[in-house]
């Protein structure tokens, strides 16, 4: 099934990159102000989603708008992301979720535990970052010149913890709620693998 791609209202800073991201088959799902993203990166939204308070409904949007009242539980992102999975995507790339306001920063991490919670991946990008989360399972990660892989556990304790074909290696390693052992470490050109046997980890990978 085609990707999922989620434009919300954070900043994006360098349309060239971020558009380099896209693919051409990828439903594009507009969260909010995310919408102004994508008429700047001259793309037709397929669904807009919100509760348009940081922008009014646009009269003439090309796409099915869906609009929720200011007083709800959910953030927009989250409200997009389960439209998405309503609509049987498992695959999610975030853009403009990343590098505005903390707390809807931190909010879109918890928006990547619920995709996993429903067995989806979801990765919040930006030109210059990206975030993962991993539960239960490995990961193989190609080299990225430029960039540094961090890794945190999520939500507690993250057991057999297992990082491979990085400068600091770790093997079978338990890494308690508030470990930061895993911060900064560097990804070989072969290439690494991360795999964690039971819990969950954050991966961030960010370049200066």
């Amino acid at each position: 099934m085609p990707r999922c791609v989620i434009l919300g209202a954070g900043p994006i800073r360098d349309y060239q990159i971020c558009r380099s991201f896209l693919l051409q088959d990828d439903f594009i799902l507009c969260a909010d102000g995310g919408y102004a993203h994508a008429c700047r990166m001259g793309i037709q939204p397929d669904l807009l989603i919100g509760d348009f308070d940081s922008m009014q409904i646009p009269e003439s949007a090309g796409c099915k708008i869906l609009s929720y009242p200011p007083e709800k539980d959910d953030t927009d992102m989250l409200l997009a992301l389960k439209s998405g999975l309503e609509r049987g995507f498992r695959d999610f790339l975030i853009l403009g979720g990343l590098g505005g306001r903390l707390d809807h920063t931190v909010a879109n991490f918890t928006v990547l535990a619920y995709a996993l919670s429903h067995c989806a991946r979801a990765v919040l990008r930006d030109e210059k970052n990206a975030a993962v989360l991993l539960r239960d399972s490995v990961l193989s990660i190609p080299d990225c010149p430029g960039f540094k892989m961090s890794v945190f556990p999520y939500g507690g304790a993250a057991q057999g913890v297992c990082l491979r074909g990085v400068k600091y290696p770790l093997e079978n390693y338990d890494m308690e709620p508030y470990c930061t052992l895993g911060v900064s470490n560097e990804i070989l050109s072969s290439g690494a693998e991360v795999s964690v046997k039971s819990g969950t980890l954050l991966l961030l990978f960010s370049k200066d």
